[in-house]
């Protein structure tokens, strides 16, 4: 899809004029030059309450100038915008146009939105995302917008085509991630996803080494090998290096391309949803291409631990003691509670790296969705700076983090009676702590580490405004603003 930032013209030609209206505020100056006659529909529209512009609402309009539909779509009270709001209700009107057929729209953009551009690109390019790869009926597919055009301002039209061209590469990139992560897990292996990998770093001038089992033996990477245990796909460990100033920030993913549970096997109901439990890595795939093609000034690495976790006869077993790569031994009493194994070994090879600091994402723990459903990552970590710049750019970029405690007294919930650590907590108390706790083992002393539990927002099993149901690509937007903060 093309976007591109252009003169306000009474005589825009495209397929629908977007024009976005505050509640009870009326018809504003900048509307009426452009037709006369929506003017007027529309102000009667107010005037009988047909539409308010209360958040989300939309209207069509049909109408005889350059554009034949004119879509007023509800922005809610003035006081209470912010980027969040814009993002979500420029996808509502792009769902809606899309399913109209409409291939070429304009925003006529509010002065009120005019330092919220950014949102209204990645609004319109994350609705537009819909997995329809397999689907072989085209009347199945809904209508895919072919270009979106801005009208501002002259005076404007410099910092709104700067503020256009970030958020549409950005939500370009999540979408790419998000693409990844919808693949199912029989066309996304742990080799599969190195692959995509490699080839990502090649076209972007990325620095990837993959290393397979062989390599990870040599490594010590025994608790991302036990995970693998029982799958005959091979483990994969991809390391992604984007040139840049300074010691690094290292992302590190957790990759469980389709996670059963193991030996500790899950219930079969919903258990396909299995294949997101790869959303950590695939999104840090996603800012290591966004660090590239936004030309982020700091060096970062990204770290993706890729594994399957089914059960067989060679399968982890729960009573199983394992040794990671940082000599630490672990006893698995829950091989459901993979994922943090395989970020063990993943963090300790990130801590030798002298890292400026570590950031992991997960989808670790069910007691993250239970404690703050779908709304929100939770978020621990030992540096209080690297986590108030997280919750900062969750402010910023609409991925939102909630920080979660990790008193030392936590860590005692993982320690276990025959080894140095458990892979579970105490009687299942405060499970997402636990989880973290666990990690906290791995991470060298001294290097700023975050955690970030996004079990609950990685995907989402029911459309939201402005975004299909599947993979979110939750961490590519926060992460990326993380980078911009410095």
């Amino acid at each position: 899809m093309k976007m591109a930032v252009q003169p306000v013209d009474h005589k825009h030609a495209c397929d629908a004029l977007i024009v976005p209206l505050f509640e009870n505020e009326g018809v504003p100056v900048f509307v009426k030059p452009f037709d006369s006659q929506v003017s007027g529909q529309l102000a009667n529209a107010f005037k009988e309450e047909e539409f308010t512009g209360k958040k989300g609402q939309v209207i069509v309009l049909r109408c005889d100038a350059a554009w034949k539909r004119l879509l007023a779509i509800g922005m809610g009270k003035k006081k209470e915008l912010s980027s969040d709001r814009v993002r979500e209700t420029a996808g509502i009107a792009t769902l809606h146009l899309s399913r109209l057929k409409r291939k070429h729209v304009a925003w006529l953009l509010h002065p009120a939105l005019a330092n919220h551009a950014q949102a209204v690109a990645e609004g319109v390019e994350l609705a537009s995302y819909r997995f329809d790869k397999y689907r072989t009926s085209q009347e199945e597919k809904e209508g895919q917008l072919e270009r979106v055009d801005v009208l501002v301002e002259k005076r404007d039209i410099a910092r709104t085509d700067k503020a256009v061209r970030f958020g549409g590469a950005l939500a370009r990139v999540q979408n790419e991630t998000r693409a990844v992560l919808n693949e199912p897990a029989n066309q996304m292996t742990p080799m599969n996803v190195a692959d995509i990998a490699g080839k990502m770093a090649k076209s972007h001038g990325l620095k990837c080494t993959v290393y397979g089992k062989s390599e990870l033996q040599k490594m010590r990477m025994n608790a991302l090998l036990s995970v693998s245990q029982g799958s005959v796909q091979p483990p994969v460990l991809v390391v992604l290096e984007h040139a840049g100033a300074g010691k690094p920030v290292i992302f590190v993913g957790k990759g469980i391309t389709f996670d059963s549970g193991g030996i500790s096997l899950k219930p079969s109901k919903d258990m396909d949803q299995m294949k997101f439990d790869k959303a950590g890595a695939i999104a840090v795939l996603g800012v290591l291409q966004a660090s590239a093609e936004l030309k982020i000034k700091q060096r970062v690495i990204g770290i993706l631990a890729l594994s399957e976790n089914l059960p067989s006869g060679s399968a982890s077993k729960p009573g199983d003691i394992i040794t990671a790569r940082n000599g630490k031994t672990i006893e698995i009493l829950n091989t459901d509670a993979e994922g943090r194994l395989a970020l063990a070994d993943a963090l300790a090879f990130a801590s030798e790296m002298n890292p400026k600091a570590i950031v992991d994402l997960a989808t670790l723990t069910g007691a993250c969705v239970v404690a703050l459903g779908d709304l929100a990552a939770g978020l621990m970590g030992t540096d209080d700076p690297l986590l108030t710049k997280l919750e900062s750019a969750g402010r910023v970029s609409g991925e939102r983090v909630w920080r979660l405690p990790l008193w030392p007294e936590y860590l005692e919930h993982v320690k276990s009676d025959v080894a140095d650590v458990k892979n579970v907590g105490a009687n299942g108390a405060a499970g997402t702590i636990a989880g973290a706790s666990f990690l906290h083992a791995f991470v060298k002393e001294g290097i700023p580490w975050a955690h970030l539990d996004i079990a609950g927002v990685a995907w989402t099993t029911r459309d939201k405004p402005g975004l299909a149901k599947g993979g979110t690509g939750f961490g590519v937007r926060l992460l990326v603003e993380l980078l911009r903060s410095g």
